[in-house]
């Protein structure tokens, strides 16, 4: 295998597993996290030794989203027109934009279309960037205290594939979590779908890898044959061209107001700034609800 700046790549018999290398950014996913992850995929994809991919996280979390400096930095500056003719003043900034998102879709969807079966162990947070690559995921496994959701829906932007919620979780759950940008807990996903179980945090590892052994037993031809069956469906269903849709939206979504006024705060006086922004009305109202039941008890 070659060697990685951003993850770490193991082989354990016919598992393979690609561990996020970030810790102290959470993992969260920027340019040469993400172009790791799918060169090592294509290092494991030839034969059949290797069989099963686990996909886990170094530190705290698993992903707690995108690597927000990397993400919004070019949206900081306005590059000036090289002249006055026509095809000299650029490009605009939506068609730029839709082309970065277009290329997170098709990473996105390799992933999902990958031939061998890739699992998921999810701990800390799993948020944004995140519930988009266990959305692309085969199985999810995560430990009982994990956050997930998307809060960037609140003013700055929604994932391209929005983690397949429509289709995993019911249409209904998916704009409620959107709408909402809320955080929920392990056994709420799995009660919902978004995972297949919601694990004691002591036991997420040998959980996790004792799935990764028991489907290794079958062999590839066959786990590669029902896999792509399956997503044949939830393609029927129109799950590519709906993540295509996705980019068209987000792109929409980043010329509001909302998000120009995120981009602003953040230049000025950084992300964190921004965020806090974002997040004040959602803290103001969950701390009158926590005053109001506390008086009613």
């Amino acid at each position: 295998m070659s060697s990685y700046k951003e993850i770490k790549v193991d082989i354990d018999g016919a598992v393979a597993t690609i561990t996020f290398n970030r810790p102290n950014a959470l993992n969260t996913l920027n340019e040469g996290m993400h172009v790791e992850l799918l060169d090592a995929l294509k290092e494991l994809d030839p034969g059949d030794d290797v069989r099963v991919i686990r996909l886990k996280g170094e530190g705290r979390a698993f992903c707690a989203g995108g690597d927000m400096a990397s993400i919004y930095g070019k949206y900081f500056e306005k590059v000036p027109p090289k002249g006055d003719n026509a095809w000299e003043l650029g490009e605009s900034r939506p068609f730029t934009d839709r082309i970065w998102l277009r290329t997170l879709a098709d990473r996105h969807l390799w992933l999902w279309s990958y031939r061998k079966p890739v699992v998921a162990q999810v701990h800390g947070y799993c948020l944004g960037a995140g519930i988009e690559l266990i959305g692309c995921c085969d199985a999810v496994f995560a430990a009982a205290n994990t956050r997930l959701g998307h809060p960037p829906s609140r003013a700055h932007g929604i994932p391209v594939t929005i983690g397949q919620w429509p289709i995993k979780i019911g249409s209904l759950k998916a704009k409620e979590l959107l709408f909402t940008g809320d955080m929920i807990e392990a056994p709420e996903a799995e009660r919902l779908g978004m995972i297949n179980a919601s694990v004691a945090p002591e036991d997420l590892d040998a959980h996790t890898m004792a799935f990764c052994r028991r489907i290794a037993h079958v062999p590839l031809d066959a786990l590669t044959t029902v896999k792509h069956l399956v997503n044949r469906w939830d393609e029927n269903a129109g799950v590519r061209t709906s993540v295509y849709s996705g980019v068209d939206f987000n792109t929409l979504y980043h010329t509001t107001p909302a998000f120009d006024r995120f981009i602003e705060i953040a230049a000025k006086d950084g992300l964190a700034a921004a965020l806090a922004w974002r997040d004040a009305p959602f803290k103001k109202a969950d701390a009158e609800k926590k005053e109001k039941q506390g008086a009613t008890s």
